[in-house]
């Protein structure tokens, strides 16, 4: 069989696979959600001043944290259950939280208010917490009851629809330039919410009201969600930020944003690639659960063009980043470049292990989850106290951070292949006998 076949076939069996025209559905929609910021961007930098988007990020900081705790993370386990009956029952039981945490957050902001007499404005930015934090929350709700159906056609156009809406009001509040942007983003979220609420059934039972038994009962079977998983992404959160908290006092802000620059555009596609496959796999392989034969097919051949997938772009960045973001940002931003060939390494590894890592809500290693998160906490730490306070060098402290990325997420994605019940000797032979692939760009990089 010659090469042209050879791909020919490939992607004939690509084609002919819901799995991966899910995964191709859903990250074209993902892909289309990110466009539309890019587009509003153009606009909303000439309607707002640099400090206003500071408080904006402040303030939506604040609400994802309190985002995370909403639902006592409850959403997930929409995904797990056997019926109709009970991802409604689990989807109002959550709902009921989210309604609960957010009206005592409201109480506390209104006694914040009280107490410390902010002015208008920092009024207003309190008041929009608990309100993005739940209409935020109640969205997750929604979009998981989508995975959990397999409609992620749909899922994309909610995507796409909350990310032109926040555009767009972020637009036309401008006239508030204070608050605009954060006002524009929570009345987005309430109108994706209103909307997508009507076209799923679950929705209607979104209401306030006590916790019926059905509901307590079926809330103690999936008790590991709010016990370890809300732990687990506060952790993960405080880590992907720390960067951009030690990275300042360490270099200064030049440093800070070369590294950011780097990693944002570095990152974005591979979240992009994680949040598809994740979304598509999480519901496929609850499904095949009962099935292990079916689960460990899916989870290996899903590995195998992973690593193809993504081997050799990553190669590539890894050796020519410095010289590749010169020619497409300038020279100022080589450095950013060279950054970028010490962080390639790390997301290669993320895009590896991060869905894969599904696996883990489906066989309910929450625990596992939670102490994986603390330990690279731990680790992102001293990584970058070694490197800023011992080291004092920034590339040096980038590849401690890089490293610990590389090394804590190749044991997620081995311990997802192994919960799969996927042959690990023989996942890293193949592993290996692609690496090798990486030779001739090593060799074309030394002659040249």
């Amino acid at each position: 069989m010659n090469i042209s076949s050879y791909f020919r076939n490939r992607f004939h069996r690509f084609n002919q696979s819901d799995f991966y025209k899910n995964i191709a559905s859903l990250f074209t929609g993902m892909v289309l959600a990110r466009a539309v910021p890019f587009v509003f961007a153009l606009a909303i930098a000439r309607l707002y001043a640099p400090e206003q988007f500071g408080d904006f990020v402040l303030y939506l900081t604040i609400a994802s944290v309190l985002s995370i705790v909403s639902t006592g993370k409850y959403e997930k386990a929409i995904i797990l259950v056997d019926t109709p009956n009970e991802r409604k029952l689990i989807g109002s039981f959550a709902q009921k939280i989210n309604s609960g945490v957010n009206l005592i957050m409201l109480a506390i902001v209104g006694l914040i208010i009280l107490v410390w007499q902010p002015d208008t404005n920092q009024k207003l930015h309190l008041l929009l917490v608990p309100l993005y934090a739940y209409f935020f929350s109640a969205i997750q709700l929604i979009r998981n009851i989508y995975i959990s159906k397999k409609q992620f056609r749909r899922l994309s156009i909610l995507e796409i629809s909350r990310a032109f809406l926040t555009g767009v009001l972020q637009c036309a509040f401008f006239l508030f330039p204070s608050t605009g942007l954060f006002l524009g983003a929570v009345v987005a979220q309430l109108l994706t919410f209103i909307i997508f609420s009507f076209k799923v059934d679950e929705a209607s039972h979104f209401r306030l009201g006590k916790f019926n038994v059905e509901e307590k009962a079926l809330a103690q079977r999936y008790i590991k969600f709010p016990k370890f998983s809300i732990v687990s992404e506060v952790m993960n959160f405080v880590s992907s930020q720390l960067p951009v908290f030690l990275f300042k006092p360490f270099f200064g802000d030049k440093m800070l944003g070369l590294y950011s620059f780097s990693h944002r555009y570095i990152s974005v596609p591979v979240q992009l690639l994680s949040i598809s496959i994740s979304s598509v796999y999480i519901q496929n392989a609850k499904t095949l659960d009962q099935t292990p034969a079916k689960l460990k097919e899916l989870t290996y051949s899903l590995f195998r063009k992973q690593v193809f997938i993504g081997l050799v772009p990553f190669a590539i960045l890894g050796f020519w980043g410095q010289q590749i973001f010169s020619v497409l940002f300038g020279s100022e931003w080589a450095f950013s470049g060279y950054l970028a060939q010490f962080i390639a390494p790390w997301l290669y590894f993320v895009m590896l292990g991060s869905p894969l890592s599904a696996i883990l809500i489906v066989k309910e290693k929450q625990n596992v989850s939670m102490w994986y998160n603390i330990l690279l906490l731990i680790t992102r730490v001293a990584s970058l106290v070694v490197g800023g306070l011992i080291l004092k060098d920034v590339v040096s402290t980038v590849v401690l951070y890089s490293l610990s990325g590389v090394l804590f997420f190749a044991f997620l994605t081995i311990y997802s292949l192994f919960l799969a019940g996927v042959n690990l000797k023989q996942a890293g032979i193949y592993f290996f006998k692609m690496i090798l692939l990486i030779i001739p760009i090593a060799l074309l990089k030394i002659w040249l």
